[in-house]
């Protein structure tokens, strides 16, 4: 159920639907320290959810949520990957342990219906995973308007440190790979509230999609379908409040 205010496909949700569902909130590493990605931040964020956006009238309207810390992601990088493992331990360590503070400050707050995940543990949830990230590098060699977009995403990250080489490339389709297998509903998402039953997952992230991603979701290069997810084909922005419908998107206008 949403609300409608752009002909674009940009809408704030309205409520949840009426069974088990999961927000799976990605958080970079690059930004995990900033208060964008706090965990002040995503309290506020799950407050903004619960209640606002929960179907009370269905005794089957629950919400889990699950943060995922994109630690093994970010070894597409050139700095030795021992110093990468000691501060990522650390931001992924700091950062959980700040949110369950949280929590435990909130006795009404239901602690199992948040977990948490590591990046590298996806490797092993679904074992196509290096196969379809293996064939989107083939397939984004060969599309000259996957490059495109690739290109305009890295260039609207005006980072002068930053270069589009190989390792920013294969950054972009894994991210974008793992995001279209989540909504998919090809990972596997533990959550001891939900137990499993999820019917629908939503990606909730601070920003809005790149258009690799959305792309990525439009072409459906490897024909995976998840009907009973009803965003399946969606990415809400959490700072701008809005739900962005893939389906209804123009790129070469967005």
């Amino acid at each position: 159920m949403v609300t409608k205010n752009s002909l674009q496909g940009f809408f704030d949700i309205n409520k949840f639907p009426s069974e088990e569902g999961i927000i799976v909130f990605p958080i970079s590493m690059s930004k995990v320290s900033n208060e964008s990605q706090s965990a002040k931040t995503y309290w506020e964020y799950i407050e903004y959810f619960n209640p606002n956006k929960i179907n009370k009238n269905s005794a089957k309207s629950k919400v889990g949520a699950i943060f995922v810390y994109g630690d093994f992601l970010y070894l597409y990088s050139e700095e030795k990957s021992s110093v990468l493992k000691k501060k990522f331990m650390n931001l992924v360590s700091g950062h959980r342990n700040a949110f369950q503070r949280i929590i435990l400050g909130h006795p009404h707050f239901i602690l199992d219906s948040v977990s948490f995940k590591v990046w590298n543990q996806f490797y092993v949830d679904n074992d196509k995973f290096i196969f379809y990230l293996e064939e989107l590098k083939k397939l984004y060699a060969k599309d000259k308007n996957f490059q495109k977009y690739i290109k305009e995403d890295f260039d609207n990250l005006k980072n002068p440190e930053r270069k589009l080489d190989e390792n920013q490339i294969n950054f972009f389709l894994e991210e974008h790979l793992w995001c279209y297998l989540v909504a998919k509903g090809h990972m596997q998402l533990e959550n001891k509230f939900i137990d499993g039953r999820e019917k629908w997952i939503l990606i909730a992230y601070p920003g809005k999609p790149l258009k690799g991603h959305i792309y990525l979701h439009q072409k459906n290069f490897f024909k995976l379908d998840n009907p009973i997810n009803t965003y399946q084909n969606s990415w809400y922005d959490l700072i701008e409040k809005k739900l962005y419908d893939f389906e209804r998107i123009d790129l070469e206008n967005f």
